[in-house]
């Protein structure tokens, strides 16, 4: 069930108005409805785009038609998260709970699904990959990682609970991508044209997000730095996820469960058995960063990975 903030809660009645006619997946008819929301105010406009992502959820459409309704609705939703009031910082975690997740929260983690469920129609009804069909490919895998990094920043700057399964399906997402790539004949042809779309990188943009996890779970200070959060991208670019299997024996390392909700951890001891995941691996000016954090880590604890190393 739904559960919206008390500052963005319209009235029933306005929900009704705001959300007829119903949504459709005709682009014109969305198109039509699109311009009728965006003189309605975001207050209603996000639980009317909440329900038209819910809808659009369980529809049964082509990958295509589903990345065409998603490009559409893309500008309207972020216009009406940019627009939402943000929450007050919750003084427990009962409380947290019991205010539920934000509308802003809502809309980027329904983005998040319907993305992600269009990345893989797209990959089961087209096993071999026009020009066109690529670059969708990489538009909605661009998007939602773009949309999984509003959802774990807007929770850490603003106190909130994650939607349950954020972490996880950015887990399989990672592993999803690295291994379908891996054997797919178009790959290499795909990778080629990453430059032509701002060079996106998939595995980066991952280890960003670890990275801004951890930080947020062991010294949540860390986030208020304006030095930490520039340096986020260079850190990332020498961060590793590394075989549990070569790293069997050593101590503190952080681990990346794939089965687990919840960003990175870091061990308490050595790492005895291996896991489904990986070790990360950050640089040690990051890891100094979290030195006087909650978890204790020290610069003789964690062993980082030679600066030296190729990225």
């Amino acid at each position: 069930m739904l559960s919206f903030d008390a500052p963005s809660l319209p009235s029933p009645l306005m929900m009704r108005e705001c959300t007829r006619p119903r949504f459709d997946t005709d682009l014109d008819t969305l198109r039509d409805w699109l311009a009728g929301l965006r003189s309605s105010g975001v207050r209603q406009a996000g639980p009317a785009l909440i329900m038209a992502l819910e809808s659009l959820r369980k529809s049964d459409l082509s990958a295509n038609r589903r990345l065409s309704v998603l490009s559409l609705l893309k500008v309207p939703v972020l216009k009406t998260c940019a627009g939402l009031p943000k929450p007050y910082v919750a003084e427990s975690a009962e409380e947290d709970k019991a205010c539920g997740l934000t509308i802003e929260l809502r809309l980027t983690r329904l983005m998040f699904v319907n993305l992600h469920r269009a990345l893989r129609q797209i990959d089961q009804e087209y096993p071999v990959l026009t020009s066109r069909q690529q670059r969708k490919r990489l538009w909605a895998i661009r998007n939602l990682f773009r949309f999984a990094n509003r959802q774990i920043r807007y929770a850490a700057l603003w106190k909130t609970p994650l939607p349950a399964g954020t972490w996880r399906d950015l887990h399989e997402l990672h592993l999803y991508l690295t291994t379908r790539n891996a054997r797919s004949p178009w790959a290499l042809e795909a990778k080629a044209q990453a430059p032509a779309l701002g060079g996106f990188d998939h595995a980066f943009e991952y280890k960003l997000l670890l990275l801004l996890g951890l930080a947020a779970r062991i010294k949540e200070s860390t986030l208020n730095s304006e030095y930490f959060m520039d340096g986020l991208e260079g850190w990332a670019a020498q961060t590793q996820l590394t075989d549990p299997h070569a790293m069997l024996g050593r101590i503190r390392l952080f681990l990346v469960e794939i089965s687990e909700d919840a960003p990175a951890r870091q061990l308490d001891g050595s790492l005895e058995t291996p896991i489904r995941g990986w070790i990360l691996q950050p640089p040690y000016p990051y890891i100094h960063e979290l030195e006087d954090g909650a978890f204790g880590i020290g610069p003789f604890g964690y062993q980082p990975i030679d600066l030296a190393l190729p990225v």
